[in-house]
């Protein structure tokens, strides 16, 4: 409850962030995390109680930081974008919303079982979220760089890797994961991890 709560606190900061620099920074392939942050604010009041959680710390740990940190990004007003940059958000984008629609009301932030998800997104790789994120990020890292994105990017990805590391804990304590996991090899990147 407690990372569920520290992450609405990020949420709220990054929308009122974003909405400050709106009038300077119209781009609008970021509206994704602007759609993304009310999405999972929605999903969290809608979503199923937790069967099985990690009973790890530092698990809520991973998690907040690896969903937390992005939302410190910093838009740049008037740095230019470029076509990869935009294609890798849009992407991005794409994942992490299609990755929201397959969970529905089984979206958590900590490591939790919220009931298994084959559908969708979900039936090529275990977790078509983290793998949006990541494709968005990078995406805006490069429409925004400057070194204080790279290195919000870099807290993010390290603790996101940290964070699908303590899911996999969870999720395979459940056997219908396990048969699951043998029909979707890969948890991030198809043919690579």
């Amino acid at each position: 409850m407690l990372t569920d709560a520290c992450f609405v606190v990020l949420a709220l900061y990054f929308i009122c962030t974003y909405l400050r620099f709106f009038n300077s920074y119209q781009q609008p392939q970021t509206i994704f995390f602007f759609i993304y942050q009310l999405t999972a604010l929605t999903l969290l009041l809608i979503r199923k109680s937790a069967v099985a959680f990690s009973s790890k710390p530092m698990d809520y740990v991973y998690a907040l930081v690896g969903l937390g940190s992005p939302l410190l990004f910093r838009p740049i007003a008037g740095y230019a974008s470029s076509v990869m940059g935009i294609f890798l958000e849009v992407m991005g984008g794409f994942f992490v919303l299609g990755a929201f629609l397959s969970l529905n009301r089984s979206f958590g932030i900590a490591p939790e079982n919220r009931g298994v998800k084959t559908m969708g997104f979900y039936r090529i790789i275990r977790h078509p979220m983290y793998f949006g994120y990541v494709l968005a990020e990078i995406g805006f890292v490069i429409n925004n760089f400057s070194y204080y994105n790279v290195t919000v990017f870099a807290l993010a990805i390290s603790f996101t890797m940290l964070r699908l590391q303590a899911e996999e804990r969870v999720l395979r304590k459940d056997p219908e994961y396990l048969e699951y996991a043998k029909k979707a090899r890969w948890k991030l990147i198809p043919l690579i991890f």
